[in-house]
């Protein structure tokens, strides 16, 4: 149980983390709960890249490598900027964009025990695909690297993106079984995509209540996601920050980097 809770706090520290760090290089929103959650969402995709150019270089895949690159950034403008000094605690006064925001939130939370608790319902992998996921992220776990290894048979890493199974791998380096980590954690960032999608879709629309339809009509469709555990599930994920960072470029030019990263 601590192991997992170890799991879940590290996977929104690597993504907060991270996104804080890219979004000091642009003009963020000023609403307190997109701000913070859209971080999350450039903070996968930053995760991802980061994985990425470290296997590249050769250096080990370890989750305490990735915890330092993720807070290095955050505990320096809290410690050597005054930070802390910035710290403000939102309103306790709801606006209507609050209230927009909030019932979009009970979408997520609603998606997420749904996937969640549909994917532990049975004690098995549905198809050939998550146990060939579930195979490369062991190996990420152990040997610390996205090569792959000529003396074993693994399909979904390096040459294919190996971003999906790194992910996993580095996360199940702190949890205790690979059974509740690849099915947990797919839950979750898959159910993360109706997040990220709405804050896109406001941006285009222009309009909250629209976004928050449209991502009542998202959540809402079948096939949505409905194949669990394959790499089209981060891809899918990352793809609407990819589209909100776009958005936003015609707040702040420098969105561009942001959104180069997402891509």
């Amino acid at each position: 149980m601590a192991a997992s809770l170890f799991a879940i706090l590290l996977f929104f520290v690597y993504t907060w983390g991270l996104g804080f760090s890219l979004g000091r290089l642009v003009k963020e929103s000023e609403n307190f709960l997109e701000r913070n959650l859209m971080r999350l969402g450039i903070g996968l995709s930053a995760f991802i890249v980061l994985g990425i150019v470290l296997n590249a270089l050769r250096v080990p895949l370890d989750y305490r490598i990735f915890l330092l690159v993720s807070v290095a950034c955050p505990a320096y403008c809290f410690l050597f900027r005054k930070g802390y000094k910035l710290i403000r605690f939102p309103s306790l006064k709801l606006k209507a964009s609050d209230v927009t925001a909030l019932l979009m939130l009970a979408i997520f939370f609603w998606v997420f025990f749904m996937y969640a608790s549909g994917a532990f319902r049975y004690p098995y992998l549905e198809d050939d695909d998550p146990w060939s996921h579930v195979r490369g992220m062991s190996y990420v776990s152990v040997e610390k690297t996205a090569f792959s290894n000529p003396y074993v048979n693994l399909q979904y890493i390096d040459p294919y993106p190996p971003g999906y199974d790194m992910l996993f791998g580095i996360i199940h380096q702190v949890s205790s079984s690979m059974y509740w980590t690849v099915k947990f954690f797919n839950a979750l960032i898959i159910s993360f995509s109706d997040v990220f999608f709405y804050f896109f879709a406001k941006e285009f629309t222009g309009n909250r209540n629209k976004a928050l339809f449209a991502t009542f009509v998202l959540a809402s469709v079948p096939a949505f996601m409905s194949h669990f555990i394959w790499a089209p599930a981060l891809a899918m994920v990352v793809f609407f920050p990819t589209m909100y960072a776009l958005e936003m470029i015609k707040h702040d030019k420098k969105w561009w980097l942001v959104s180069g990263v997402c891509f």
